[in-house]
């Protein structure tokens, strides 16, 4: 119920920022605040929620009144003027064009300089590494073999050309997942080592509004001595805090990856509903953010780092889906909509 009002809200305003006349604006308002508006058809919902559900929708659709009903009155104010502007102006054909605009920063890419910010306060180094990955890199040198069946939850995209095969079949792959880097970066470097790899990753999932095929993570680890799993805690909270605000709440879940030991999920309560359930949380209130933990011993054996003298952690932000979450968007999709009037909200 609160996503339909946000979508409401949404539309409202996209359509609102992009009239031209004062007439297009009152069909505007009349479409979405007048007596047969689409503010006014959500409201008639009321008595079918719970009195804890109806205050808070109640409440959510006041405010996005209130927010329409301010846009359009700054629109109407900045159309007049553009108006009384234009009647002022008399033409100069000496005078120089307007320059074209020339955009701005999709919100990912946004988002991945302030997190790179945050980092580099905590000491952290920025890396990069290739798209197109091997098959060691992406899994072996993770402690995850051939034969493994973490594989098989990463549907893989292989690269094999039958006609000009210079690798073994299976060997060239599109990266699925950002730790891959881990191997690439620790093998020319000595620790102490800090590091985060922001990328776009690719593997098969069952797209929906909280999961694609296509989508960026960022990966971080830090390799030293006497590393502990408080220490990744505190990393964890101290940086989503630092991106999402203060007040967002987190919590940790033991799971199980082949490469760190013991590892954890991060969940973030879910910014778009606030916790009460929607498509994006899959109606838990949660909203799994990163795996993260103790880097396994046979990584740190495999690129030549002595696991008796350092240990070290890991994790890996699911960089769409924290960027969707910063943002409250009820879709993941909305970050590749090719639609203007989207992305120029951000």
């Amino acid at each position: 119920m609160i996503e339909e009002l946000l979508q409401i809200k949404n539309d409202a305003i996209s359509l609102i920022l992009s009239t031209q006349t004062t007439e297009q604006l009152e069909e505007i308002r009349i479409q979405f605040l007048g007596r047969s508006g689409k503010l006014n058809i959500a409201m008639k919902q009321l008595p079918k929620l719970t009195p804890e559900e109806r205050a808070r929708f109640g409440k959510t659709a006041n405010e996005i009144k209130n927010i329409l009903e301010e846009a359009i009155i700054n629109q109407k104010s900045k159309l007049k003027n553009q108006n009384k502007n234009k009647e002022k102006l008399s033409i100069d054909f000496t005078t120089p064009s307007i320059p074209p605009k020339i955009g701005h920063l999709h919100p990912i890419t946004q988002a991945i300089t302030d997190t790179v910010e945050v980092f580099k306060m905590l000491g952290y180094q920025a890396a990069d590494g290739p798209e197109i990955e091997t098959d060691y890199y992406n899994f072996e040198a993770l402690n995850i073999p051939k034969d493994h069946p973490s594989r098989d939850t990463q549907m893989t995209f292989y690269l094999d050309d039958k006609e000009v095969q210079t690798n073994t079949p299976g060997e060239i792959i599109l990266r699925t997942q950002m730790s891959g880097m881990q191997a690439r970066v620790m093998e020319k470097m000595e620790p102490p080592v800090r590091v985060i790899v922001p990328g776009k990753v690719y593997r098969y999932e069952q797209v929906d509004a909280s999961h694609g095929f296509e989508f960026w993570q960022l990966e971080g680890f830090l390799v030293d001595k006497h590393v502990r799993l408080t220490d990744l805690f505190g990393t964890l909270d101290y940086v989503l805090k630092a991106l999402l605000g203060k007040n967002i709440e987190l919590k940790f879940a033991t799971t199980n990856f082949p490469f760190v030991e013991p590892g954890v999920d991060t969940y973030i309560k879910c910014t778009v509903c606030g916790g009460i359930g929607c498509s994006f949380c899959k109606n838990s209130g949660w909203s799994e953010i990163m795996p993260a933990g103790m880097i396994h011993p046979n990584v740190l054996r495999n690129v030549g780092f002595d696991p008796k003298v350092y240990n070290g952690f890991a994790f890996c932000i699911g960089f769409s889906r924290l960027v969707t979450l910063k943002y409250q968007m009820s879709d993941l999709r909305l970050l590749s909509n090719p639609d203007l009037r989207i992305i120029n909200q951000f």
